[in-house]
């Protein structure tokens, strides 16, 4: 991207599904939210507190809320609103978006996410301020916020760097998007894609400070350390295979 782009608005990218049962066991059941709550929540702070010039890209993928989807993006509070007619996975909704998208500057969110003040033009900063670096930023901080692991440095303003936090919540010029790939089609989308970001040399950048809220985490649920995952490509073709938190499919 050139040192001199300005960047006229983003285009916010976000997945809804009522039903997030891709663990075995509704995320309904482990938190005191319903995903239909948190869509709501997600919504309603995200028009409150987003200031920055931004489209809205809504991708449901069939959930139960779509007369409220539907009602939102005739208030103007969504710009794009697609209905899916069966759950393709949050990873399938954000490629869909980013086709949709009009700006070359894209964010990729979920239906559990709570904006707060200037969080995009916070997430925004480390962006504009170095152009020609391979970051992609977030405004969720790593909960290991001082393991070394996840931050290894700091840069001007306090923004940690190379945090593995964020695949809720992305920030990143269309170019990094199609230079990193297209996310999967399975559960486990953001974290695989995530991972593969690391190993081709990007890096994290997250706010000095959350500035959203990562609701699905709250009431303290965590992703099993071993999955099962099934992934269907594009061609028909399925393929069944582990996934360990670390990263590492067999």
């Amino acid at each position: 991207m050139s040192e001199s782009q300005e960047i006229d608005y983003v285009s916010i990218i976000l997945c809804h599904y009522t039903l997030a049962d891709d663990f075995g066991e509704t995320r309904a059941q482990k938190q005191k939210e319903t995903r239909s709550e948190m869509l709501q929540t997600t919504m309603e702070s995200l028009e409150e507190n987003t200031t920055f010039p931004a489209e809205v890209i809504m991708i449901d993928n069939g959930g139960t809320d779509g007369e409220y989807l539907l009602d939102l993006t005739k208030r103007g509070g969504i710009n794009t609103y697609i209905r899916n007619k069966n759950n393709m996975h949050f990873g399938w909704a954000w490629n869909q978006g980013a086709k949709l998208a009009t700006s070359d500057w894209l964010c990729f969110t979920c239906n559990d996410i709570g904006f707060k003040a200037g969080w995009l033009e916070e997430t925004l900063a480390p962006l504009v301020q170095f152009p020609k670096e391979k970051y992609i930023a977030t405004p969720i901080i790593t909960p290991e916020k001082d393991n070394m692991k996840y931050n290894r440095g700091t840069l001007e303003g306090g923004y940690r760097l190379n945090t593995l936090a964020g695949s809720n919540c992305m920030l990143m010029h269309r170019s990094t998007y199609e230079d990193i790939g297209e996310f999967s089609t399975h559960a486990i989308a953001g974290t695989h894609w995530h991972n593969k970001m690391h190993k081709m040399g990007y890096m994290m950048v997250a706010t000095p400070e959350n500035k959203v809220d990562h609701l699905a985490s709250k009431g303290g649920f965590n992703i099993y350390s071993h999955l099962e995952v099934r992934e269907e490509l594009l061609t028909g073709k399925v393929i069944d295979f582990t996934y360990e938190s670390n990263g590492n499919r067999g």
